[in-house]
């Protein structure tokens, strides 16, 4: 997730730095849910029953891809480095510290620092993390999503896998051309 603005200020690099964990999307098109309201005033009444209820063995519903990139964009920026850290490829993870290695005077050796240093930059920049997201493709294991961040229009497509019951960003996932 490595997504930079394309504007050169005095600030690049701290800028750039600032932009390596963002994505995009300039089409939105995630659907708000809609939740119906609860009456109000009626008071809902159980009849006894003298056999219990059997017990339900529904998992709860899993977050989508979509969700799951929103809770790590907000723990990016708390910063929660291990929420963060934990939804990142390992192999996306080297390649994030190295671009930022690469690109400014700010040098990290972990993915712990990287979100720390990042999530200080977003707020000294006073940088908002609204963006707007399309899902492209999503499966109950893979997802792409085209993400856009609304106070830069920095963009990029952004690659999901789920192994288990989290969703993790890929190495996949890659920056809009400049």
């Amino acid at each position: 997730m490595i997504f930079r603005n394309g504007r050169v200020t005095a600030l690049i690099g701290i800028a750039a730095a600032t932009l390596l964990l963002s994505a995009c999307t300039a089409n939105p098109s995630e659907e708000t849910p809609h939740h119906a309201a609860a009456p109000s005033g009626v008071a809902a009444q159980k009849a006894e029953s003298r056999t219990p209820a059997p017990a339900t063995t529904t998992a709860p519903a899993r977050p989508g891809a979509a969700a799951a990139f929103r809770a790590w964009l907000d723990a990016s920026r708390i910063p929660d480095a291990a929420a963060s850290c934990a939804a990142l490829s390992p192999e996306l993870a080297t390649r994030m510290i190295a671009e930022l290695n690469e690109r400014g005077p700010i040098h990290v050796s972990s993915c712990e620092e990287m979100i720390a240093v990042t999530a200080e930059l977003y707020r000294a920049l006073e940088q908002d993390a609204s963006v707007d997201i399309a899902v492209q493709q999503e499966t109950a294991t893979d997802a792409t999503l085209f993400v856009t961040y609304l106070a830069t229009g920095s963009c990029g497509t952004v690659v999901m896998t789920r192994p288990a019951s989290d969703w993790i960003i890929t190495e996949q996932s890659r920056e809009c051309a400049a």
